[in-house]
């Protein structure tokens, strides 16, 4: 599993991301049904949510620079 909330996987990657990414990079990711989880555990970043062929409630975009506050 992915933790209590889901979510052990999805901080991994967004703790480790912006070392891997370009200057300008972009990170994406389908984060399955725990969008209102990773929001309150991330208030601060600017998720941009996608609208996929589920909805626009399951994959989120971020930029290199803003994942680097939370380093």
């Amino acid at each position: 599993g992915s933790g209590y909330d889901g979510l052990d996987a999805t901080r991994i990657i967004l703790e480790h991301a912006a070392g891997h990414l370009s200057e300008n990079g972009l990170l994406v990711v389908e984060i399955g049904h725990n969008r209102e989880v990773l929001e309150a555990a991330y208030p601060n970043l600017p998720f941009t949510w996608l609208d996929v062929s589920a909805g626009d409630q399951f994959v989120f975009m971020l930029h290199k620079n803003d994942l680097l506050q939370i380093l």
